[in-house]
């Protein structure tokens, strides 16, 4: 896997493969991406993971629209996303700050134009 990250064959619950999401930097450029984006997949709604999925011109997942109680980890389930706990630091968040109703998160930053990463802690 790129950056020397490993992950597992099998995806979260159901999907056949794991994407995940990368946050670091490399020669002092800071890198958000998803990694093995062909498994970011809308596996359906389900408890806390309700919202809305958005998608590119392309087809491709973009962004996620905040339902009530919804929850980063089973959002990232819901999409195939091994680190699903990165969806709210992808989207600037402290670690404690959480995901509102109605917010509009990014998912894949490849598949949203003009999409920068701010750092919540930089």
């Amino acid at each position: 896997m790129g950056y020397g990250i490993g992950l597992p064959a099998d995806g979260p619950g159901d999907c056949t493969g794991p994407a995940d999401i990368f946050i670091g930097t490399l020669d002092g450029k800071t890198i958000s991406e998803i990694l093995r984006p062909e498994n970011l997949v809308d596996m359906g709604p389900r408890e806390f993971a309700e919202g809305e999925v958005g998608y590119d011109e392309q087809g491709r997942v973009a962004t996620y629209t905040v339902a009530a109680r919804d929850v980063e980890g089973v959002i990232g389930e819901r999409l195939c996303i091994y680190s699903g706990g990165l969806i709210g630091m992808l989207n600037g968040k402290k670690g404690y700050e959480s995901i509102q109703p109605g917010e509009v998160l990014v998912i894949n930053p490849d598949a949203v134009p003009g999409f920068e990463y701010q750092d919540p802690y930089g």
